[in-house]
């Protein structure tokens, strides 16, 4: 129907070909009905792109503005999944009557059938509407204002609890994990998983929509997995929730980490590098190009000593950039990029792009195709500072990994500053970094160029660190 439209927009003179163009150009950039762009842009009026489609399409039409939604349809049919498909249900001659921005869904139609069979005997009529969005956000606040949810004001409060409480723990994930008859609520609390409470299988699929819908996913969806993100004010405070569906035996399984905005970064002293450590890594952000990485397990604090890194830089001096998914720490002085998930932009296409943009120091979130390694080490190779991290066991391992991912041995030979292995230990005082820090010589930038495995690796520091240590010593006998 798409481009019966445009030909139709164009033979009736209603726009022109260049607002044609740029129509289709800011389509790119919204996720929208090219009717939508047309109207916000002022090209087109409402009416008219209404009876233009309802020509094409077959559908009646009618304006959001000219009817009275019914509240209590509204609320069986679920405030959120009204909000999310763009619908807006009525009753007219008793029959039920479902406007919607995109009659055409069959599957929309089909849930609909499914919610109002029990109060209506004909099928619903669909109509197509196309009015200003702000009608439709009108009809959808009075719903909200209506007592009709009264009834899920229990739940209100239980979602709402469950927030403060996870916030209010540190917790960084809330799991919550479906059994036959119920499911299990969780908090990740300082790297270690504790049991909060257990949900009615009813109360989690609220939840489960109410996250669906704030992340803008698929309610309609559960057999395939699903990722998005919102933010929530929890405490007063914003916290970027990270949400991931992923479907199970007994249902779909649902994590959520929570991302406080705004929150402090830590210095590498207080996150539990040794003096030593701080030193080198000090050194080796004032490099001027060169890889830099930090492997570990998920969840280690990886990101983290990247961003405690970052506060060492001078950002006003220096041109620094970031990719990141998802952006935990918002820095002020640097321009930090967010990579999405199934988005227009990935890590690869995101480092070429910031190429173009003169960086001194460049921040990947994660190495994790060949596409990105490939231009992280461009970019290493022509001047630039390059701090990112990667799934690997140890330093040794990790060259062996880029070489996994496609990059060429001699080419990746001379490229590694060094490589930061780390992971998180449990204290008295909560938890705190444990890496072990490799500076890669020129003989391991040799070995690697040769095809040196891990083992070799290994090996050949340790004896670097014996030599290096008894010259040590004997410089200080002959001074004494």
């Amino acid at each position: 129907m798409s481009d019966r439209f445009e030909e139709i927009l164009l033979e009736k003179g209603v726009i022109t070909p260049d607002q044609l163009h740029i129509a289709l150009i800011e389509q790119q950039k919204h996720d929208e009905f090219l009717s939508e762009i047309l109207i916000n842009l002022r090209f087109v009026s409402p009416v008219v792109v209404g009876e233009l489609i309802s020509q094409i399409s077959g559908y009646p039409h009618i304006d959001l503005q000219t009817i009275q939604p019914d509240i209590d349809l509204i609320t069986k049919l679920g405030k959120e999944f009204c909000e999310y498909y763009k619908l807006i249900p009525f009753c007219l001659d008793d029959s039920l009557h479902v406007a919607m921005l995109d009659p055409d869904n069959v599957i929309i139609q089909d849930i609909v059938k499914r919610r109002t069979k029990d109060f209506f005997e004909k099928d619903p009529r669909w109509i197509f509407y196309h009015t200003y969005k702000q009608s439709l956000l009108q009809a959808l606040q009075q719903s909200t204002q209506s007592q009709a949810q009264a009834p899920d004001a229990s739940f209100e409060n239980l979602f709402l609890n469950l927030l403060d409480e996870a916030f209010s723990k540190e917790a960084s994930d809330i799991h919550f994990m479906p059994l036959e008859q119920m499911v299990l609520v969780k908090f990740r609390i300082h790297g270690e998983l504790e049991t909060y409470q257990h949900f009615e299988q009813s109360v989690f699929d609220k939840t489960s929509v109410r996250f669906k819908v704030l992340s803008n996913l698929d309610i309609a969806e559960r057999r395939r997995p699903q990722s998005g993100g919102c933010i929530l004010t929890v405490h007063g405070n914003q916290v970027d929730c990270r949400v991931s569906f992923h479907p199970c035996l007994w249902g779909e399984s649902l994590v959520v980490r929570l991302l406080p905005i705004n929150r402090e970064t830590l210095s590498l002293e207080k996150l539990g590098f040794t003096k030593n450590q701080v030193k080198i890594l000090r050194d080796l952000v004032q490099k001027p190009s060169g890889l830099f990485l930090v492997c570990g397990p998920t969840g280690s604090g990886k990101t983290t000593t990247l961003h405690a890194l970052l506060q060492l830089c001078d950002y006003n001096h220096k041109n620094i950039m970031t990719l990141e998914q998802p952006i935990e720490y918002r820095v002020k002085g640097i321009r930090q990029t967010e990579i999405h998930e199934n988005g227009i932009i990935s890590f690869a296409d995101g480092v070429r792009s910031m190429l173009r943009h003169d960086p001194d120091i460049m921040l990947i979130g994660e190495i994790r195709d060949e596409d990105t390694a490939k231009m992280a080490l461009r970019a290493s190779m022509t001047g630039h500072l390059v701090l990112a991290t990667l799934h690997a066991s140890c330093p040794f391992v990790t060259p062996a990994r880029l070489i996994d991912l496609g990059i060429t041995p001699n080419l990746l030979s001379g490229q590694i500053l060094a490589i930061l292995s780390q992971k998180l230990i449990r204290t008295s005082k909560g938890r705190k970094a444990e890496g072990e820090l490799v500076v890669f010589t020129d003989e391991m930038h040799q070995l690697i160029g040769d095809g040196g495995n891990s083992s070799k690796l290994r090996k050949m520091y340790g004896e670097f660190l014996a030599k290096n240590k008894l010259k040590k010593q004997k410089g200080n006998d002959i001074r004494n």
